[in-house]
């Protein structure tokens, strides 16, 4: 069983070798997807607590990211490279993590899995 749940972030970057205009500095309203796969726990009935899925995601990623320049922390900061840094900082406090989605726009989205 997979569960998923959404946040969203505010933050700025440029891309520093792009030919086009993401090399001007600009910012986004990024969504992110995680998913965790397991069974749900027979006590709980959950796989995780959403509230607990929380408190790691904002701990480890909405805290570093929204409202902050991307490019201090993930210097090549593209979909891409943002959806690897996200992955690090979410796996080890969240060991059932199976995929992670980030939207860049509306319809620009990576997908990410490990």
């Amino acid at each position: 069983m997979i569960l998923r749940k959404e946040y969203s972030f505010e933050s700025a970057h440029f891309i520093y070798n792009h030919p086009g205009k993401c090399r001007n500095l600009h910012g986004h309203s990024y969504k992110l997807f995680v998913l965790v796969e397991g069974e749900p726990n027979p006590e709980s009935g959950m796989i995780i607590d959403f509230d607990d899925l929380s408190k790691v995601v904002t701990e480890q990623v909405l805290s570093k990211l929204d409202h902050h320049f991307l490019n201090d922390i993930i210097p090549l900061s593209t979909a891409e490279n943002i959806a690897l840094w996200v992955w690090g900082q979410l796996k080890p406090g969240l060991p059932l993590l199976c995929q992670i989605e980030v939207y860049e726009t509306a319809d620009n989205c990576v997908i990410y899995r490990g």
